[in-house]
């Protein structure tokens, strides 16, 4: 994952997500159609980093959720 070193790798993965996510919705005003010859690859991306975006919020929802399932750990253990 993108930080795996850290104890809560999930919560950092989130802003991450949110600001590839802001990216994403933001892209018709950064990339003008009009400035490309073919809008069908201008659609293609966007679309890919809206898929990179949400794949990785579901990775990190599934993972927080999966870690509070198994409830919260003995401070002597690792």
């Amino acid at each position: 994952m993108i930080a795996r070193n850290s104890q809560n790798s999930q919560l950092r993965a989130l802003p991450i997500a949110m600001s590839i996510l802001a990216v994403a919705i933001a892209w018709p005003q950064i990339v003008h159609p009009a400035s490309h010859t073919g809008t069908d690859w201008n659609d293609f991306v966007r679309g890919g980093v809206f898929g990179l975006a949400i794949g990785l919020l579901l990775m990190t929802v599934i993972n927080l959720r999966r870690e509070r399932s198994r409830g919260p750990k003995e401070p002597g253990r690792a």
